[in-house]
């Protein structure tokens, strides 16, 4: 448009925008030049990954487990912890989803930025690193609290998918080579599951949080007491009074630093373990530059150009 305030900033003409369904149709018409950009299906992600056409942006949410801090043995601060510290991020983005993701070592996903320009994820730093010495050390701590000769049996609940199951199994694994414990594995159908989790009837169990708008403060109001996102029991009353002071607080800079201070109390709690930030991969022709993908899933072509 010639009314368009920064139209010159605008390269392409238009734009034509292909409906399609199918992710491995999307992926041929990209082959056949149908396309100049499209997504990359699950299965072909090992194969494709560092090729030069694929493109990794920042996705808004992650992948983590909720512990149920009213069932033993979660009840216990270092019993949670000592599981959160057994398991390696790393290790499970590099061979067990192997899809570029960044391991979650915080809530709030990398990408989303601050008034000040400063990504909250970098400034926030790690708040869970994976240590198997101070693991066992904090589960023996933990059981002699409790007074536990043996631990009580654990069971991690996750919904029936094989990507599920496969994680599950890699956590299972990882709990039993590092703090010798051996997890019972249960699965159930997404809507009983779902409902299931909600009523606090699992222990521990598979869970994922998508943001609806690219704000730190929408992934942390999750955990406040009685929040229907909470699903923990975990329950704080400084992390309420942190989050409602953040939404009342006007000075962009003290209410980052509030939000901050309540991401490290919910580490502190560890009501969850994180495992695995969000991506969004993609396929792009090589002549095809400056397509601007957000975490929260909108998509700006006002930079957008296409060489031929």
């Amino acid at each position: 448009s010639d009314t368009y305030w920064d139209r010159d900033t605008v390269k392409l003409d238009k734009v034509i925008w292909s409906m399609v369904d199918d992710r491995n149709t999307d992926y041929q018409m990209f082959e056949s030049n149908e396309l100049d950009t499209a997504y990359v299906p699950a299965e072909m992600s090992e194969k494709l990954m560092g090729a030069d056409e694929v493109k990794v942006f920042d996705q808004a949410g992650l992948y983590y487990y909720r512990f149920n801090v009213n069932k033993e043995p979660f009840q216990n601060e270092k019993i949670r912890k000592a599981f959160a510290m057994a398991v390696d991020q790393q290790e499970i983005v590099d061979y067990v989803t192997k899809n570029g993701e960044k391991p979650a070592r915080g809530f709030v996903s990398p990408g989303i930025k601050g008034p000040n320009g400063k990504e909250f994820r970098e400034e926030g730093g790690d708040l869970l690193k994976y240590d198997a010495d101070e693991a066992k050390h904090l589960l023996e701590k933990g059981m002699k609290e409790e007074n536990y000769e043996k631990l009580p049996a654990v069971t991690l609940t996750y919904s029936t998918k094989p990507e599920h199951k496969k994680m599950a199994e890699a956590i299972q694994q990882k709990l039993k080579s590092t703090l010798g414990v051996d997890v019972k594995l249960a699965n159930m159908e997404w809507n009983t599951f779902l409902e299931e989790q909600k009523a606090l009837k699992f222990q521990f169990s598979q869970s994922s949080f998508l943001a609806d708008y690219a704000d730190p403060i929408n992934f942390l109001e999750s955990f406040q007491t009685g929040n229907a996102m909470n699903r923990t029991g975990w329950s704080n009353s400084e992390y309420d009074e942190l989050i409602k002071a953040a939404k009342n607080e006007a000075d962009e800079e003290k209410r980052t630093e509030l939000l901050h201070q309540a991401e490290e109390l919910l580490f502190e709690g560890m009501p969850i373990i994180p495992i695995h930030f969000y991506n969004q991969v993609h396929l792009e022709k090589e002549n095809v530059k400056g397509i601007v993908r957000h975490p929260v899933g909108y998509i700006e072509l006002k930079w957008a150009e296409k060489t031929s």
